[in-house]
């Protein structure tokens, strides 16, 4: 699932079955937002598709608009956003990294995250014996962060 938007996208569109067939061309149009609906964000409308990861998405939307009274074909082009997709590799078919970060593509990229990790876990952070007030435990993130009160 993902969100696509149509900015700039005029106002004569924000229709349920425009909107849709302008996302069929993604994918099955699931939803509209809420302000989609109530037309409360005329920037742009926003569906809800579910998203085939393995396929190419379009960018754009060819728009061909007729003239009932003169038969002209007018075309606008409609802008495709995606608001937010997940990574999808598809080398090793798994979802949260893409080919670029795949581990058994570049196997360096492991080797490197365990280097992380252990220097993480590595480092001892001390509290502040200066500070003898402060009884408040000392958090250390995964990221190698600290965290105190």
């Amino acid at each position: 699932m993902a969100w696509i938007s149509f900015p700039n996208l005029l106002p004569t569109y924000f229709v349920r079955e425009c909107l849709f067939s302008l996302a069929s061309a993604v994918s099955k149009p699931l939803h509209l937002d809420l302000a989609t609906v109530k037309k409360t964000r005329p920037s742009c409308a926003r569906v809800k598709v579910s998203v085939d990861l393995l396929a190419d998405l379009p960018k754009k939307v060819r728009l061909d608009i007729v003239n009932e009274h003169t038969g002209d074909i007018r075309t606008e082009w409609v802008t495709i956003k995606y608001d937010y997709l997940p990574k999808y590799c598809k080398e090793c078919k798994l979802q949260g990294h893409d080919v670029f970060e795949c581990w058994k593509i570049h196997p360096e990229l492991m080797a490197s995250r365990n280097d992380e990790k252990k220097a993480s876990t590595d480092a001892v952070v001390q509290p502040n014996k200066d500070n003898k007030t402060n009884n408040a435990p000392i958090m250390v993130l995964t990221s190698g962060k600290v965290v105190s009160n």
